[in-house]
């Protein structure tokens, strides 16, 4: 009974000390304030159109980004290069541009990689693209 009891009071602690020490894991966390952007209905004459996306890391590691993908090549994408700090924002900025592409509505994706919570994330921007 006493082996059991000790052997109980043993796993508890091991238990708890493990508990303890994840909840300690430095982790970055990304919070977005929009997943999803319009830059409005223009026409293809000023096709060329930005948006910002902010965001904060609020985790408690340094927010890493590794990459970004856009589904298509009327957009490019800027995000910052340093890492950026626990308690600190961001931003993400977005270019459509429609020169060579046929006046519509669009909605395009951007896939994004990076070392926080979430490790992968998917911002889109759409608008309508006229004639003139």
């Amino acid at each position: 009974m006493r082996n059991r009891l000790f052997l109980s009071f043993v796993l508890l602690l091991v238990a708890s000390t493990v508990a303890f020490s994840q909840s300690k894991e430095k982790k970055a966390k990304i919070q977005l304030d929009s997943t999803q952007a319009s830059i409005g209905t223009f026409p293809k004459s000023n096709s060329l159109k930005t948006t910002v996306f902010t965001f904060k890391n609020v985790g408690n590691d340094k927010l890493v980004f590794y990459g970004a993908a856009p589904n298509c090549g009327c957009v490019t994408v800027s995000y910052p290069d340093k890492p950026i700090k626990p308690g600190k924002k961001g931003k993400i900025t977005v270019t459509f541009d429609g020169k060579h592409k046929t006046p519509a509505k669009f909605s395009h994706k951007i896939n994004f990689s990076c070392n926080g919570s979430p490790a992968y994330f998917t911002l889109r921007v759409n608008g309508v693209m006229t004639k003139n």
